[in-house]
């Protein structure tokens, strides 16, 4: 007895290629492959009619099924995944990402606060009242001596008195000679200091600008027998010169 074996035309959709002639077993084996889709059409060789896979009695048994969600499925599901979208160096780097701008704030303060009290101390901000200026004539340097001359009320007389101090800029002591009424001890300060000494040394005088001229005159005369005495048996480069200069207040800007 023959057997008959049933042709059919294979037409997939998706690549738009048909097959004619092909057996209904070699079909069956292309659905259970997934290489036909159930979207995918047959139909009986020879014919005129397609028919859709899933549609084709015969055909449907041949389909993957979906397999049923099993319960450890439903358990690997809600576990975390992991997409490696997120690099945790970023939290790291916002984590190390320190503000930097109260410390500038503070170190700027503390430097300000550093170089008044230098100042200070050093006499470069006299609380001397100069007479004032349009321009600076003398330039301040680093190891320069000044006298202070400044009046006071005397609180006992409740009169006011003239005192006189002595500095150096580049000492870090606010005074050589504290204020005192006693001239003598500028001089004999000054006596130390110049001893060996030799060349020019400047000596700025801080005058309080209320303060009469002849006082001004009696110690720029005091200074001016201070260097003749002191270069009295020098000779050559060994002699001293005293170079007295005004100390005047900062012009206005």
């Amino acid at each position: 007895m023959a057997v008959t074996v049933r042709l059919l035309d294979v037409w997939i959709v998706e690549l738009n290629k048909v097959y004619t002639g092909v057996p209904f077993t070699v079909v069956t084996d292309w659905v259970q492959q997934g290489r036909l889709l159930p979207a995918d059409r047959v139909r009986l060789a020879g014919k005129e009619k397609w028919h859709l896979i899933q549609s084709v009695p015969a055909l449907v048994p041949y389909l993957p099924k979906p397999q049923p969600l099993a319960t450890q499925d439903r358990a690997e599901a809600e576990e975390p995944i992991e997409l490696g979208l997120q690099s945790s160096t970023v939290y790291e780097a916002e984590d190390e990402d320190v503000d930097m701008i109260p410390l500038i704030d503070v170190s700027l303060v503390l430097l300000i606060f550093f170089m008044m009290t230098t100042a200070v101390a050093l006499g470069v901000f006299s609380r001397i009242a100069t007479p004032a200026a349009k321009h600076q004539l003398a330039t301040i340097s680093a190891d320069m001596y000044w006298i202070g001359i400044e009046t006071e009320v005397d609180s006992p007389t409740k009169e006011s008195v003239t005192k006189f101090s002595l500095g150096k800029d580049k000492e870090k002591k606010q005074y050589l000679v504290a204020p005192t009424m006693e001239g003598d001890k500028i001089i004999a300060a000054l006596i130390e200091e110049f001893q060996s000494a030799e060349g020019e040394i400047k000596i700025r005088l801080r005058a309080e600008k209320s303060l009469p001229i002849e006082t001004i005159k009696a110690v720029t005369l005091d200074l001016q027998e201070l260097e003749a005495r002191l270069n009295r048996g020098r000779e050559g480069k060994g002699r001293l010169q005293l170079t007295i200069l005004g100390e005047v207040s900062e012009p206005a800007k």
